[in-house]
This record gives structure tokens, sequence and C-alpha cells, in this order.
């Protein structure tokens, strides 16, 4: 992101590229922050859209702010209150702000205890992955409000095991949690029936977008290609 102070008025405005948009993360991330109303254009570029199940509403909080502090523990606090506040994530944040503290990507991040200054564990990853973008999950907010989906999904993980933290096992896991908790949808199951054999898929809660990984990521990219866009990191 990139902040410009010479707004003509006191109110703070978020952009995606030139265009104005509704981000109340983003705002109320910075004033928490201590940058209120201070006629600031924040100027956002995202790689990955919003509401696949990327965490980058948080992410994109969390930019804001770091480019108007260097305290990288008080920009987390600041962006992963604001996320808690409009139900848009509950642990994004953190994870992203470890990875960024640690200095390379990608990276596995395991958050061994809930809350802003949860314990930590960051593991590398060294093989490429493969993101499909095939349209929109539910809506964050209705899930993590429910109390009948987070007793599911609390009973569900509290019973999964990583064993290695390799990016393999942890995408394993991610599709068992996937399929036991019921965050899926028949095109979803479509999609990961298709992986060609010796892949392993998930879904990036919450999400429709896919996250795999091969040994030949040329086939896997070519498979997913057919149910949306396709990046490889």
């Amino acid at each position: 992101s990139v902040v410009d102070e010479g707004s003509e008025t006191n109110e703070n405005i978020v952009f995606e590229g030139n265009k104005e948009i509704d981000d109340p993360v983003v705002l109320r991330a910075l004033e928490l922050l201590g940058h209120g109303d201070r006629g600031l254009s924040i100027y956002l570029r995202r790689d990955l859209p919003i509401g696949s199940g990327f965490g980058i509403s948080g992410a994109s909080a969390l930019a804001a702010c770091i480019e108007l502090d260097n305290d990288l523990e008080r920009c987390k606090m600041a962006a992963h209150q604001a996320e808690i506040e409009y139900k848009t994530g509950l642990g994004d944040v953190v994870a992203i702000s470890a990875a960024l503290d640690g200095g390379n990507f990608p990276i596995i991040v395991e958050r061994k205890s809930p809350g802003a200054n949860g314990e930590v564990t960051k593991h590398p990853v060294n093989s490429k992955l493969a993101i499909c973008i095939s349209g929109l999950g539910r809506n964050t907010s209705d899930i993590i409000t429910s109390p009948e989906w987070i007793e599911i999904i609390n009973t569900v993980s509290s019973n999964l095991e990583i064993l290695d933290y390799d990016i393999r096992s942890v995408i394993k896991v991610g599709r068992t949690f996937t399929e036991k908790s019921g965050l899926i949808d028949e095109n979803l199951v479509e999609i990961l029936d298709s992986i060609p054999l010796g892949a392993v898929s998930s879904i990036a809660h919450l999400g429709t977008s896919v996250v795999a990984i091969s040994d030949n990521i040329a086939e896997l990219s070519k498979c997913l290609e057919t149910y949306g866009e396709v990046r490889i990191y």
C-alpha cells in the first residue's frame, strides 16, 4: 500500500488502483493506530481478491498500518482488532505479521494458541504452490458468529493433528478439515476430485479458491485452469 497525506479533507479515503472503495477494516485499523480522520489517501494494490479465503482483508489493513508506523507489533494489534470488530477474520493478521517478522515467503505459520499475542511457530516451504481463484466463498462473518459453525469447526479441528509441518502434510490435513466440517459444496468437490494423481489439494477458507501442490506443477496448473485463474507461488 501507499499512503498520501495530501488530501483536501479530514476524511481518510481508501483506493484500489485509482478507484475509491469502501474498506472499513483498513479505516478502523488506521483509527486504532491513531491516524483516524487525518485526510489520508490509502492506495492498495491487491494481488489476490478479497472474499476468496486468502486473508486479504487483514493483509490490506496491516499493509496500510505499516506505511504509517514501523512498529510491526503495534500495526499487528490495530489490524487484528479491526478484523475482529468487523468479523472479517480471526487470525490472519497474526499469521501474516509472524511471516513478515521472519522475512521469508512463502512460509507456514502454526498458531499454537489463539489471540493477537498467541504463540506461533514458523515452518519453511520448499515447494511451489498452485492457487486457483475460483469464485467467492462463504461470508466469513456468518460463519465466525454462528454458534453452530463454531462448535463444528472447533470439534473437527481438535481431532486433527499435523505430524510433519511440510506444505504437503498441511494441505492434506486442510482437505480432511474441509470434508469433515462440511465447509464444501458440490462445485468444490468436483475441482478437488479432478486434481491429477499424486497432487494434493484443499480449500482456502472461508473462500472457494483451491490450494494445491504437485511434483508436476505444469500438469496441475493445466488442470486447474479449467476452473479459474491459476497463480503459482
